[in-house]
């Protein structure tokens, strides 16, 4: 294990890359959120993302772009609450804290074996 940690090799710009694989519409889950926390109904917010990422798909167009130019949505968010949906760091949640606590793990076990 030691071994395959010392050489991996994380390619930040192959992860950015695949992120936007999707044109932003990986994001939806997050469009949706967002629709829900402004009280509008879950099956109206549902059907409004999907609209805008069908619309998205089939013009081959950024996802947020579609997102902006939606009047439903537009007027349920700001452009700064769109624009902060499309943040991947904004999504990381506990990541950082989940990362921590295995380091941590892992530094308390190796300690047994140093």
């Amino acid at each position: 294990m030691i071994k395959i940690i010392q050489t991996l090799h994380v390619d930040a710009k192959k992860i950015t890359k695949n992120l936007y694989f999707t044109k932003g519409q990986i994001f939806s889950e997050f469009l949706l959120k967002a629709l829900l926390g402004k009280g509008i109904p879950r099956f109206k917010a549902y059907r409004a993302v999907q609209k805008v990422a069908f619309l998205a798909h089939d013009k081959e167009i950024e996802f947020i772009d579609a997102v902006k130019n939606d009047k439903f949505i537009s007027a349920s968010l700001s452009k700064k609450e769109i624009e902060s949906i499309f943040v991947p760091e904004n999504h990381l949640g506990a990541s950082f804290a989940i990362i921590n606590n295995v380091n941590n793990m892992v530094l308390k076990t190796i300690k047994k074996f140093i």
